[in-house]
């Protein structure tokens, strides 16, 4: 048993450095990306990308895309992550709260699309088909996508990696297709949400102050 728990704390510690790592190596590749999206570097790739995506449009794709864009919003992410946080603070104490993050992920995203100037894609070629009356953003900009950050986030918290990458795929094609936003908007919230991810790992691994 002694044998067990050593390598089992060696694992833990292990996992936790794996976390901080990916988390600072995500990081560094969002503020590339920022930088270069901010020189409008990324404008003929974001053009081309979303070209791409308009020619397979249909009305019955500008259905399914916006039926399952609504699991981005921040209406319904945010009700998850409380919830989430709730359940996991109950069973494992203060860094169950890591659900919480996603406030910190969407203040950034609020920062960001305020200081990045790269303008949405025009209003008047959205395809978007408005179930809900959800709220909007008053910013003009548009890195990163909050859909992208918010719904990386939480599927890194809650689904295994066979389910993570077709909803993390699909969304950001549903982005781009809709004509919400740019690529590299979609990649930029990818990369974001998987530096959030990082941390909660590192904190939800780590000890907290009531563990006993």
């Amino acid at each position: 048993m002694v044998e067990l728990d050593v390598v089992s704390t060696a694992d833990i510690r292990h996992s936790i450095r794996q976390a901080r790592l990916s988390a600072v190596i995500f990081a560094v590749l969002f503020a590339a990306l920022a930088a270069l999206v901010a020189y409008g570097a990324t404008d003929a790739v974001d053009r081309h990308a979303s070209k791409l995506a308009q020619e397979a449009a249909t009305h019955a794709l500008d259905l399914a895309a916006s039926a399952f864009t609504i699991l981005g919003q921040s209406e319904v992410t945010a009700p998850i992550a409380v919830i989430l946080a709730f359940v996991w603070w109950r069973r494992r104490g203060l860094r169950g709260l890591v659900p919480l993050l996603l406030f910190v992920g969407v203040a950034l995203e609020v920062v960001f699309k305020h200081v990045v100037p790269h303008p949405s894609p025009p209003h008047e070629l959205s395809r978007a088909v408005e179930f809900l009356p959800f709220l909007k953003s008053s910013s003009a900009y548009s890195f990163p996508s909050g859909h992208m950050l918010r719904t990386t986030f939480l599927a890194g918290l809650m689904l295994n990696h066979w389910v993570f990458w077709p909803v993390i795929v699909l969304m950001g094609i549903t982005r781009v297709y809709l004509n919400e936003h740019w690529l590299s908007d979609v990649v930029g919230g990818w990369l974001l949400g998987l530096v959030l991810a990082g941390v909660a790992a590192a904190i939800y691994g780590g000890p907290a102050p009531d563990d006993d």
